[in-house]
């Protein structure tokens, strides 16, 4: 046999080969973008298996939280009513002062400006008072001036006592300046930027994560899909109410003893410290592995 015909035998074999691998994996195209391993995967649940959950605890079904002094950590307008809205709006009858902090504007002034009015206008609805930090989105800086910044806006709330409960995106949710809040809360503390030591009550947006407490927005839906309505620029990109309220109502699967059909925003709700135990755990040795942003994984205005 010619060397010629032996290569274009080994040829055909190594095509066949490589074929009956990635053709039987090409479903999966949707799932992988890149070669990049999932190492993100991994730090959550060393982070979440640091609680040594059992199966058998189970969730409690709240109405509010019981803090009167509440500040919401939204990497975007439009993240708090998604979130929290319906809690927000429960706390708030019940006597609660709420304010919520924006950390990123649209990099188009014009926008910035639009969307900066749509979070003021759905802060009413929410009886909450706005804040604007300024940062770009996936542009949150972590240095020290930031992280000062950061610490004033929740210290100063209420006149000066600071908030009792804190929501912020829970820490491994799909979008990378919703991870970026919860490093810019890990930096802030560890800084001495940040006296406050409230409780946690870390949100869905994205990602389904492991409740432990869940809050019937039943009686609120209307006043929540209201408050999404105002974010209009982001309406007309994807159906944000029925998005949320489609969130809410899965979650009535994993909500027992709560009414059946209910609708429930989901949280992950612990103790300052014990959550900032996860968010070291999670952003240990380097935080470029938590993120796909080539902003944030080229360690961008660390601390």
């Amino acid at each position: 046999m010619s060397i010629t015909r032996m290569n274009r035998g080994t040829f055909r074999r190594l095509r066949t080969t490589l074929l009956n691998w990635f053709l039987p994996r090409r479903a999966y195209k949707f799932f992988l973008r890149d070669w990049e391993p999932l190492s993100d995967l991994d730090r959550v649940a060393d982070a979440m298996g640091s609680l040594r959950q059992s199966g058998r605890l189970r969730p409690l079904i709240m109405t509010a939280p019981r803090g009167r002094r509440i500040a919401v950590v939204a990497p975007h307008p439009d993240d708090e009513s998604i979130g929290a809205g319906g809690t927000l709006l429960g706390a708030r009858e019940a006597g609660a002062s709420i304010a919520a902090l924006f950390l990123t504007d649209d990099p188009s002034p014009a926008m910035a400006a639009v969307r900066r009015a749509e979070a003021t206008a759905a802060c009413a609805t929410l009886g909450a008072t706005a804040h604007f930090l300024g940062h770009l989105e996936r542009a949150i800086s972590v240095d020290v001036p930031a992280l000062a910044a950061f610490g004033a806006a929740l210290d100063s709330f209420s006149g000066g006592a600071g908030p009792d409960t804190l929501f912020v995106p829970f820490l491994a949710d799909d979008h990378d300046d919703h991870r970026r809040a919860n490093e810019l809360l890990l930096r802030a503390v560890e800084g001495g930027h940040l006296r406050a030591r409230p409780e946690i009550w870390a949100y869905q947006v994205y990602t389904s994560l492991p409740c432990n407490v869940f809050v019937n927005i039943g009686v609120h839906a209307a006043g929540k899909s209201e408050a999404i309505r105002h974010h209009t620029s982001q309406i007309a990109r994807r159906d944000w109410v029925s998005t949320a309220l489609g969130l809410n109502a899965y979650n009535a699967r994993f909500a027992s003893g709560g009414p059946a059909g209910g609708l429930y925003e989901g949280f992950f709700v612990l103790p300052f410290e014990a959550y900032l135990d996860l968010c070291r755990r999670y952003f240990r040795d380097s935080q470029t592995a938590c993120y796909r942003a080539p902003s944030y994984r080229a360690g961008m205005n660390a601390h």
